[in-house]
């Protein structure tokens, strides 16, 4: 992967809020551009580079992402709803020339954010709790991982019965198998991913914590010694029990938190730009709806799925606000949708406006 092959000059707050005017100058050549980008927890992305900077707009770090070449650009200019009329007037007025650009096509297998990390700890054997929101694909990260590093995978989702952890003896004398016991009694390395570990009832999760602390567990068939297991639990809150938007989840104890690294799981800008095949109009849209429910105090979730298949029903040609109303906006009622003011005027914006006039 190439390093990076320009020099930030400067970053200003624009005229919008949550987004910068970045004026860089590219090692081959003598000119200063000027992006307008949307910053993302005072960080920004340029041709493939996230740009870091503290909250006086002074440049901390600069980190390439992925590669950008050969891949053909359009200006940001003409990008609907991502670039206002007053930012536009802003640039002009400085005389600046604007570049063309483009979030490339990505090719690769995309890796969430936080993949390294959690691959870091599970080769040094600590158990990690990922507390994210629902879709944001934990599970999906998880298997990535095993999958690099030739371990197997063993899924349970959360447990409601010991017996759905420690499996059980039948009236015939049979031992029935869970994918606990399957890990436990592999040869090989492995890992064991619990999912919504916070809907699990209490009395499994301080089974599962003796095993981890133990090194060992006492099946209804006989104890099994194990050092090759990697745990990994996952659960959209971090312990602190339901809350408006996950009503079904319980309180951890501090032992079994304490047993963990926590890292906090969200949605990831470069999978998002993967599975909608690029399509920065549906991204940016999806990200508003995410902080209007969140200021709004909407119960609504606008994840990787609802992505997936809105950028499935527009391949198949349906109707976008019939698409959006089954995977965008599908479960809320007429009132609650018409709370929703998205600011742009892409086909989405402008469908949502129809869904709302039609309400």
């Amino acid at each position: 992967m190439t390093s990076v092959n320009f020099e930030v000059i400067k970053i200003e707050k624009a005229m919008k809020p949550g987004w910068v005017v970045v004026t860089l100058k590219f090692k081959d050549s003598s000119k200063e551009y000027a992006y307008v980008r949307r910053a993302y927890k005072n960080t920004t992305v340029i041709d493939g580079c996230r740009i870091y900077f503290n909250a006086d707009y002074q440049v901390e770090k600069v980190e390439r992402e992925y590669e950008t070449k050969g891949v053909k650009k359009l200006s940001t200019a003409n990008q609907v709803g991502t670039t206002s009329t007053k930012i536009k007037s802003e640039i002009e007025n400085k005389g600046i020339e604007i570049p063309k650009v483009q979030i490339p096509e990505v090719k690769d297998e995309v890796r969430h954010d936080k993949y390294d990390v959690i691959k870091c700890c599970l080769e040094c054997g600590i158990p990690v709790y990922l507390a994210g929101p629902a879709g944001s694909g934990k599970n999906y990260t998880v298997e990535q991982i095993a999958k690099e590093l030739g371990w197997n995978f063993y899924f349970s989702n959360s447990i409601q019965q010991e017996y759905k952890l420690t499996g059980f003896i039948d009236a015939g004398g049979n031992f029935h198998e869970t994918e606990f016991y399957k890990a436990c009694t592999d040869e090989n390395e492995c890992i064991f991913f619990l999912d919504e570990m916070d809907a699990s009832i209490p009395e499994v999760l301080v089974l599962l914590n003796a095993a981890i602390a133990n090194g060992y567990f006492e099946f209804p068939n006989g104890r099994v010694d194990f050092d090759h297991v990697h745990f990994v639990a996952a659960g959209n809150t971090i312990g602190n029990g339901a809350d408006d938007m996950y009503t079904g989840r319980m309180v951890l104890d501090q032992a079994t938190l304490d047993r963990f690294a926590i890292i906090e799981f969200d949605y990831c800008l470069k999978i998002e730009m993967a599975i909608t095949h690029n399509n920065t109009e549906l991204v940016e849209f999806i990200h508003q709806m995410r902080k209007e429910a969140e200021s709004k105090g909407i119960r609504a979730t606008f994840s990787y799925r609802c992505m997936t298949m809105i950028t499935k029903l527009e391949a198949k040609g349906i109707n976008l606000e019939m698409a959006m109303k089954i995977s965008i906006v599908k479960g809320l009622d007429k009132d609650t949708i018409n709370t929703f003011n998205p600011n742009g005027n892409t086909k989405y914006h402008n469908a949502l406006r129809k869904i709302q006039l039609a309400a």
